[in-house]
């Protein structure tokens, strides 16, 4: 009879509603862009607090995060995807400021809360941009973290831009 009452409080924990949930954010920034965009995963607008005590105000977006490669990898690889139905043609505009010769990425800074503590981060993650691409109404981005070492700079060199480059091939 006890395994009977265990058995239904366990279907009863697994299907009760979640009163704490984790809270997904993405903060996108570039120096060309007239403004940093903070958005979340929640339906509604809302207010975070970021490092150094700044509050912040969150415009609801839908995203989807992806691992887009294997655990193993190093250099990890993230699949972005913004579902950007009510700000798309700001958005685009925001992007079109970014000069296409710039070396310099775009900052995506990935925050996730507990829904009941948005004054502290329980993760943070900052990673680049490496190609943005739209379909109707969403934004696919393909980020990664930061590539600072010698060996792997995220730069690509060819011989148009260094001449003296093909001595070296």
């Amino acid at each position: 009879m006890s395994l009977d009452i265990e058995t239904r409080l366990r279907v009863f924990l697994a299907s009760a509603p979640q009163r704490i949930w984790p809270i997904q954010t993405l903060q996108i920034s570039h120096s060309a862009m007239s403004k940093t965009y903070h958005l979340w995963r929640e339906p509604y607008n809302g207010k975070t607090t970021i490092e150094g005590g700044v509050v912040v105000n969150m415009e609801p977006v839908n995203i989807e995060i992806k691992l887009a490669g294997s655990d193993g990898n190093l250099d990890q690889k993230f699949d972005i995807r913004l579902g950007l139905v009510d700000i798309e043609d700001e958005f685009r505009t925001e992007l079109d400021r970014i000069p296409i010769n710039t070396n310099e990425k775009i900052r995506i800074v990935y925050r996730e809360y507990l829904s009941d503590d948005l004054a502290s981060a329980q993760s943070t993650a900052t990673l680049q941009a490496e190609s943005v691409s739209f379909v109707i109404g969403a934004a696919n981005i393909s980020a990664v973290s930061p590539r600072l070492n010698i060996t792997r700079t995220g730069e690509t060199y060819n011989p148009k831009e260094i001449p003296t480059l093909r001595g070296f091939l």
